[in-house]
């Protein structure tokens, strides 16, 4: 009987240091994406950084009340320095650009339409 209850506690256990390392990846991934949705030069680049906000946003494991967030916010926003920011927004991009090229694959292709000529022309 102890034996399966340290299995359960030891499954339980890794799976919320899971659930932590995901929530630490989304806060710093939600961070860097605001602050790059802002203050972006290229307007693709602003676009893809509010599509990545908007993906960790929804990829936030269970539901985190405000505090919770907050603190996990605040812990993530000292971990970031303007020398290593322009490198893990890299990485908060990539799995967002990897799902709209999978979506943009399975997409039935549209024809092209010719132009429309004015009646009786």
């Amino acid at each position: 009987m102890s034996v399966t209850r340290i299995a359960i506690a030891a499954a339980l256990l890794t799976m919320s240091t899971a659930a932590a390392a995901q929530t630490a990846t989304e806060a710093r991934c939600i961070i860097l994406a605001n602050v790059y949705a802002k203050q972006a030069k290229d307007e693709n680049a602003q676009r893809l950084a509010e599509a990545s906000l908007y993906f960790y946003l929804g990829r936030m494991t269970g539901q985190p009340t405000g505090p919770q967030l907050k603190a996990a916010l605040d812990a993530q926003a000292k971990t970031l320095t303007d020398a290593t920011a322009g490198a893990l927004m890299g990485e908060c991009v990539k799995p967002v650009r990897d799902k709209l090229l999978l979506l943009q694959s399975i997409s039935p292709q549209q024809p092209a339409k010719p132009p429309v000529k004015p009646d009786g022309r």
